[in-house]
């Protein structure tokens, strides 16, 4: 399959996917409907828990079966999140369900779908455009996010479950997409001796045995970038805290959206900038404590700023993330960064939400800006030891 013609249809499919109108409104929805911020902290904790237990065997079962089938059901998986959601009726137990449904479906398709780009990449001989390639999914995922969310402020002022119901589409059509993502893998011949499902695991596990920049990367990404993506999931009640009405949360949030999108499109850029690995969370985490210092909506600024910073590392870390490794079992050794990624998870959302429950949410953005300066510190001193992140 020629590399551009199954691009054009994996960026389809990357779009489809996160393009959740439910998305702008979801944390909210949990809240109006009676739960306070540790209880949705804890929801958030129990999404990081399913997808730590699903993510490793997710992704071996994508080493040892076609590609494309998991991707295809990932879609309609995370559709019945949103239908629970929408008929819960406050039940803590249906949402607990929903997100349970939700992190099944990612685990599906994470280590999946980054393997098979590499690999349509590694055919085509275009491995050293993975960069660019990988920033442009990412700010795919952001400009569908962002129109999602002006849509879904919009639809959930008037009404938060239709928003959750307008969810749903977008996945079907996704499913019916990932169809034209075949998986290029060479298979063993009838009579061939084909590996085993458990294989996948012992390769994985090998990988980083071998590899210290393996290590690196892992806990790079997992101990500092994530708390990017942990923290966001918070950044509806800082918008209330601040005063900001319902309505314009996608508004807000597609802004920040596009700056980050172009900041993904760009991290490419940066591929020779090795000081940026404890440059950028340095000044992301500087950008968090001034946003936790007042409630005051003009600090929306640093806070959308921070995150812009976290863009291009992950990007540039997860490229060489995937260059440093052996590729034999490539969705395995990748679920494995990310079921690492979820364990973190699970320890930041209890904390984010401890802070918040005691001493606030706006205080709480700050400390996580002073955790991920003194993260950056550890950066800085492993570059001099000669190990960077990109």
């Amino acid at each position: 399959m020629p590399l551009p013609r199954f691009l054009r249809a994996y960026y389809a499919y990357v779009f489809l996917f996160d393009f959740m109108l439910g998305y702008a409104i979801y944390t909210v929805y949990f809240q109006l409907s009676g739960l306070d911020v540790w209880g949705i902290a804890l929801l958030f904790a129990i999404w990081s828990v399913v997808a730590a237990v699903f993510e490793i065997p997710s992704g071996a079962l994508a080493d040892h079966f076609d590609r494309r089938w998991q991707l295809m059901a990932a879609p309609l998986v995370k559709a019945g999140a949103f239908v629970i959601w929408a008929l819960a009726d406050g039940s803590f137990a249906l949402f607990v369900l929903g997100f349970v449904v939700w992190s099944f479906a990612d685990s599906l398709v994470s280590g999946c779908k980054q393997a098979l780009l590499y690999e349509h990449m590694e055919a085509a001989g275009q491995t050293d455009e993975y960069d660019r390639v990988l920033g442009r999914d990412r700010a795919i995922v952001e400009i569908s996010a962002g129109i999602a969310l002006i849509l879904g402020g919009i639809v959930g002022h008037f009404s938060m479950p239709l928003a959750l119901w307008l969810a749903v589409p977008p996945l079907v059509l996704a499913a019916i997409i990932a169809f034209w993502l075949p998986d290029i893998r060479v298979r063993p011949e009838d009579g061939e001796d084909k590996p085993g499902y458990l294989s996948h695991f012992h390769e994985a596990l090998g990988e980083f045995r071998r590899s210290a920049n393996l290590r690196f990367i892992t806990a790079y990404l997992t101990l500092g970038i994530m708390l990017f993506f942990v923290l966001s999931e918070f950044d509806p009640l800082y918008y209330l805290a601040v005063g900001m009405p319902i309505w314009s949360f996608g508004l807000i949030g597609a802004l920040a959206i596009a700056a980050y999108a172009a900041a993904n499109m760009s991290a490419h850029r940066f591929a020779g900038f090795h000081a940026g690995g404890w440059l950028f969370p340095l000044i992301g985490g500087c950008l968090l404590v001034i946003a936790g210092i007042a409630e005051s909506a003009w600090l929306l600024i640093p806070l959308m700023m921070a995150y812009i910073c976290g863009a291009p590392v992950w990007v540039l870390a997860e490229t060489r993330f995937q260059q440093v490794m052996g590729g034999a079992s490539r969705a395995t050794t990748t679920s494995t960064m990310m079921f690492f990624h979820c364990v973190a998870s699970i320890g930041m959302c209890l904390a984010i939400g401890g802070l918040a429950w005691a001493i606030g949410i706006i205080p709480a953005y700050g400390c996580c800006g002073v955790y991920l300066i003194a993260f950056s510190a550890w950066v800085w001193w492993r570059d001099r030891k000669g190990q960077r992140a990109f």
